[in-house]
């Protein structure tokens, strides 16, 4: 079965006009199925620019060509699908399946990007439809390329699967899929592709915290202490951590109890309930002084969620879905996917690309338990872009207050962090897990968001900062 994660990306984009560009990658393409249906390796290899092949030895493409590709069949045909910039995408017929061949050529008229893709009519109307874009906005076409650049470089790598990319710009939404749900099973994400957000959660539980405080009693300057079992709140190390120190890691707790002692390793929350919880935090001796220095702390926002789930009678998953998703309407929000939701939840690859187990969460939910959808997130995001006349909207706004300077150009707000750049605003939280990673963006001034979702472990912070600053300028 075709795999492309190990097919060759290489981001050596030359900037040629389209037309030429297009007529010397037709060029190409018709030799490299010439070569292909002979068998002719080294042919193939010889129309591959020196930078390329100093990127890429003969022997991974070999390999890829023996193992993945000769297996498939003859090329029997190809068809343009569209050109962003340098890069021209074909569907390619061989005689067992179809593939999307992504091509560029550089100033020798040699290649310097060649990616095969799984190949879906789905994909191929999307393609379409942005490509009509493009040659009405030039502004989109290059966001369009530089998202392809991106996200092309970041599936190659041999630890990677999937990707989807989510953008709200000059009042539009634009979706991205890349990559493979599963390795090997030949389908893209798409929108009801459910992934791990591990801590962007954060930001949920923040606004679960900064609504509480909005509607009922607690304030951001209560103890803690007043929120836990008697036998707890006795222990006077404790004194003087507030939720607003929980929520801005100003508490002085580590980033995780000494007493977390995971009998999964690869699951490291599964078996951390209340019971451990409150048994550290009755034997804790105090760390750092509150309000003493910046210590980001999973502990300090599994607290704040399990201290609301306490006090409501309640779990974190049913508090977050009642009192955040359901307003937004983020149906497919979640920490305990269920039903339906459980086909789209895809599995996740750890660092060295190896299967590694889902996170499950007790008593630390609130640090990185939700799972979302690109969609979801991306109208999430919305939500915070474009603030609800609704009580949780006065929470959303609440959670952006800047609450402690990290240094001249950083704020924190109630789980945000805070960038100031070109006297812009940048709103910004990240996310992982063992096998996942999320990065989620928006800047209020210019109405502009992305998200970024990975079944990986390797992190798409770059990705998310090179699309909002250039989004931005």
């Amino acid at each position: 079965m075709f795999n492309y994660i190990i097919a060759v990306v290489l981001t050596l984009y030359i900037y040629a006009p389209c037309f030429a560009q297009e007529r010397e990658s037709d060029i190409i393409l018709k030799n490299f199925k010439d070569y292909f249906n002979k068998h002719q390796t080294d042919s193939i290899y010889h129309q591959w620019g020196e930078e390329a092949k100093s990127t890429v030895p003969k022997a991974q493409l070999d390999t890829l060509l023996e193992t993945q590709l000769y297996p498939l069949g003859d090329i029997q045909s190809y068809t343009f699908i569209k050109q962003d910039s340098a890069l021209v995408h074909y569907k390619l017929n061989f005689d067992n399946t179809a593939l999307r061949l992504i091509l560029s050529i550089d100033s020798n008229k040699h290649v310097s990007t060649f990616l095969f893709q799984p190949y879906t009519e789905q994909a191929k109307k999307e393609s379409a439809s942005v490509g009509a874009q493009n040659v009405k906005n030039d502004t989109a076409s290059t966001i369009d390329h530089l998202v392809d650049s991106l996200a092309l470089k970041y599936i190659s790598m041999p630890s990677t699967s999937s990707l989807a990319i989510g953008l709200i710009h000059n009042g539009r939404t634009n979706y991205y899929y890349y990559g493979e749900t599963s390795q090997g099973d030949n389908t893209l994400p798409d929108k009801e592709t459910l992934f791990e957000i591990g801590s962007i959660s954060k930001t949920f539980t923040a606004a679960l915290l900064a609504n509480s405080v909005l509607l009922d009693s607690i304030k951001l300057d209560d103890p803690i202490t007043k929120y836990l079992p008697d036998s707890v709140a006795q222990n006077e190390q404790l004194a003087g951590i507030t939720f607003q120190n929980l929520a801005t890691h100003t508490s002085g707790l580590p980033r995780l109890p000494s007493n977390l002692l995971p009998t999964e390793p690869l699951d490291p929350y599964k078996d951390y309930d209340r019971t451990a919880l409150f048994s550290y935090l009755k034997n804790y001796e105090q760390h750092n002084k509150p309000d003493s220095l910046y210590e980001y702390s999973n502990l300090g926002y599994g607290i704040i969620g399990e201290l609301l789930a306490y006090k409501y009678n309640s779990s974190y998953s049913e508090l977050i879905e009642k009192t955040v998703c359901a307003p937004l309407q983020l149906e497919n929000t979640t920490a305990l996917p269920s039903g339906d939701q459980l086909q789209h939840f895809i599995p996740t690859y750890n660092n060295k690309g190896q299967l590694t187990p889902h996170w499950h969460f007790q008593a630390l939910s609130g640090a990185g338990s939700l799972k979302a959808t690109i969609t979801d997130l991306l109208k999430y995001a919305e939500s915070n872009l474009n603030i609800p006349r609704t009580p949780l909207g006065k929470a959303l706004e609440l959670t952006h207050k800047p609450s402690w300077l990290l240094s001249e150009t950083q704020d924190l707000g109630l789980s945000w962090n805070i960038n100031i750049e070109d006297f812009q605003e940048i709103f910004w939280h990240n996310g992982a897990t063992f096998g996942s990673s999320s990065f989620l963006a928006f800047v209020p001034g210019k109405k502009t968001a992305v998200v970024i979702l990975a079944n990986a472990g390797q992190s798409v912070d770059d990705i998310g900062f090179s699309i909002i600053k250039a989004l931005i300028q």
